[in-house]
Order: C-alpha cells, then structure tokens, then sequence
C-alpha cells in the first residue's frame, strides 16, 4: 500500500469513527423498569454518594412572607445552607447560626421563627421516598440543567401522613408561639395540639422526583402536603395560618467539591469535616 492509499484509508477511518461516536446512544439505566425498581435503584445510588450540592425553595400556603430560599450541600443525613438564613441540620436536628449563637428554629421569635421552623433536611424526604417505593409511577421525561430524566411519582400513605401531619402540627405550634402570640389554644400551655384536629384520611402528601437516565440521581424533588382540618374540630373564632407546603429541591455535583464554610461550632458539635 503506498502512501498516499494509507493516508485516504485513516481519513475514511477517522471519519467513520467520528460519526459513529456521534450516532451513539445515550446511555439509559432506567429502560424498561418498572417505576417501584426505578425508585429503588435511585434511592441506593443517591445512598452511595457522599455529597452533593443543593437548592432549595419552600413556601407555606400563599404567604410570602413565609417563603424561604437556601443553597449548600448535603452530606449524608448533614445538610448546611445560606441564604434566607443559616441552617445546619443532622438528621431531623436542626440548629440555626444567629449571629455565632446557634439555636433550635422554636427558640426564635417573630419572622425568624416563620421562616426556620419550616425547613427540613433533604436526607428526610428521601428517607420519606423508601417508605412509599410501592406506590411510585411514572410520569413524563424532563430535563433538568440539561440532564436528561425520567420523573417518578409518589404518595405518602397513611402512616407516613400521620407522621407528617404530626411534624407540621408541631412546627405551626411553635412557629405560632415563637411570633409572639404565645402558645394560645395549641401545644405548650394550649389544650389542644393542633395535629389531632388534622384530619389524616382527607390530608394529601405527593413527591415527584426528576430522575437522571444515565446516572439514576435524583436532581429535582417536589413535595406538596395539603392538609384539612376536621370539620367541626375547631371553634368558629379560631383562625389558622394556611398549611398547604410546597418544597423544591435541586440537587447537582454528585460527589463533587461544593464550597461551604461550615461553622467551626457545627464541626464540633456533629464531628463534621
């Protein structure tokens, strides 16, 4: 073969491989699952990873004075974010950073309490996920920042209703006392605590998750709870707050380096790194 035929032929070779790198196919792990085995597979992987960096935005009923807007990372059951303020959480632990002094959300007053009471580790809500993998379903794809996903559905059953209904109970009543009104007809000093006026069988709890098709990481949540009160269950005078939740959270950089400067106070406390 002479030159000039070998170098026509790596040409052509180039060129046939470079087409055949474009033509490839995504990879997709996801298949022909069935939603249960996808939720499964998503929930391990995510287990798998040491970190990764988070968004989040919440808001309780149409009160924008309530909403609340973090970034940070998550570790693990650790999540820190900034933003609205400062939270640390450990499991279902939480402690906000006012000004060096670190204090559970029920010990703040006023706005501050609206606002921290309200926030709950993401390593619970996909905690929350393995509890419901029964009744997961498929929805459309989606992409988020440009990963290609498959949402999946879910529904909190009873139990876990029970549960949260007892978590908002108790946040409403301490947010409601930390406001400054103290603690009125509910909890503390109250005679009735405001989880046993909410009515389990009527309330509603969903999850939709954006699942990453090549990787199987979950990269947006979506949790909403409306919640009812029993009719009946309370006197006519007695006002309370909206209690619809709405919750998003993005998570990006699986196991990447996310810059966060933890407080010296929470890598003491919790032996965080």
């Amino acid at each position: 073969m002479d030159t000039r035929r070998a170098g026509v032929l790596a040409v052509m070779l180039a060129v046939c491989g470079g087409a055949g790198a474009q033509d490839a196919k995504p990879v997709d792990r996801i298949g022909k699952d069935k939603p249960a085995a996808v939720a499964v597979k998503m929930l391990a992987e995510a287990q798998k990873r040491k970190s990764a960096a988070i968004t989040e935005t919440r808001q309780s009923g149409q009160q924008a004075q309530a909403a609340a807007s973090f970034e940070g990372v998550m570790r693990k059951d650790f999540a820190a974010v900034k933003g609205t303020m400062e939270i640390y959480a450990r499991g279902s632990t939480v402690l906000v950073n006012m000004g060096g002094r670190f204090d559970p959300p029920e010990e703040l007053k006023g706005l501050e309490s609206l606002q921290a009471t309200g926030f709950r580790n993401p390593a619970l809500y996909l905690a929350d996920l393995g509890r419901v993998v029964p009744s997961a379903t498929f929805g459309g794809d989606e992409a988020v920042d440009g990963k290609d996903c498959r949402v999946v559905d879910f529904i909190a059953d009873t139990a876990l209703i029970k549960q949260l209904l007892k978590e908002l109970g108790d946040r409403v009543e301490k947010a409601m006392a930390g406001a400054g009104g103290g603690p009125g007809l509910f909890g503390g000093g109250g005679v009735v605590r405001l989880a046993n006026v909410l009515d389990e069988k009527a309330s509603v709890a969903t999850y939709r998750v954006c699942v990453g098709r090549d990787d199987l990481l979950p990269y947006r949540f979506e949790y909403m709870m409306r919640p009812k009160v029993k009719p009946g269950s309370l006197p006519p005078e007695v006002k309370l707050p909206p209690l619809d939740q709405k919750v998003e959270i993005r998570f990006s950089k699986w196991d990447q380096d996310v810059a966060f400067d933890i407080a010296p106070f929470i890598k003491a406390k919790w032996g965080i790194k």
